[in-house]
């Protein structure tokens, strides 16, 4: 259903060009409580009425929570598309409290006005393709988790493809450590020598650092496309992600 069948003005839910009266509540009163919003958002995905209580407790309690936390001059109305994507979506989340989390962050990002701008309608989806387990990787190999994730080398190898997949980290050049710019340059500094039987030696070193610093460039260009010299960073879209869908959750 586009955007254009489905509407939210200051007399109600418009759906194609009729006014829908089991969800007419005025705008302002849309945007007084958490309640309202997802009582509106529910009857138009149609989930049935005790579900969000039911199976989805993390999720309602998340964002309940959460609304009370934004000043009520910073409270907007979700968009009706974005609503709807996240309940389709974190309703096959019933057995992931944890991912119920993030898509009560995401619908909380949408309904303060300092984030709602950062919002972009594929983060529901994106939340839906994760794990518990990539959940966690990324808020705490990515994110500002401060809490130790105990998980094998192949869980993370696993956790890493996906979110690689989903578009949110990505392969990057390493920086070079100091330990391994100092093997670049060679000796820190060189001084002119006082004594004239020095500047042969003086020479000889010259030499040996530049023939040494040719060697490396060859040899770092030779491992430029090997795992030590990359690293695993968060992309612009994974950037927007943790931004306003892990802010309290990461």
């Amino acid at each position: 259903m586009s955007e254009k069948e489905i509407s939210i003005t200051k007399d109600g839910v418009v759906l194609k060009g009729e006014i829908v009266d089991a969800v007419s509540a005025p705008l302002s009163t849309v945007c007084k409580t958490a309640d309202t919003i997802l009582q509106v958002v529910d009857n138009v995905v149609g989930l049935p009425a005790d579900y969000l209580n039911l199976h989805l407790k993390s999720f309602r309690k998340a964002y309940a929570e959460g609304y009370e936390k934004i000043p009520r001059k910073q409270r907007i109305e979700p968009s009706l598309r974005l609503g709807c994507n996240i309940l389709k979506n974190v309703a096959y989340s019933a057995e992931e409290p944890e991912l119920q989390k993030l898509f009560a962050q995401l619908l909380l990002s949408a309904s303060d006005v300092e984030y709602a701008s950062s919002v972009h309608p594929s983060y529901a989806s994106v939340i839906s393709e994760m794990t518990s387990l990539e959940a966690n990787v990324l808020s705490v190999h990515f994110g500002r988790a401060s809490t130790e994730l105990a998980i094998t080398s192949e869980q993370a190898e696993k956790a890493y493809s996906n979110l690689i997949r989903l578009g949110l980290i990505t392969f990057r050049a390493r920086a070079y450590s100091e330990k391994e710019l100092v093997q670049f340059v060679g000796k820190r500094h060189y001084s002119v020598p006082s004594r004239q039987e020095d500047f042969r030696k003086l020479v000889v070193d010259v030499i040996n650092d530049l023939q040494k610093l040719k060697n490396s460039v060859i040899e770092d260009k030779r491992r430029s496309t090997k795992p030590s010299r990359k690293e695993l960073v968060l992309t612009k879209f994974g950037l927007d992600f943790v931004h306003t869908v892990c802010r309290n959750v990461c």
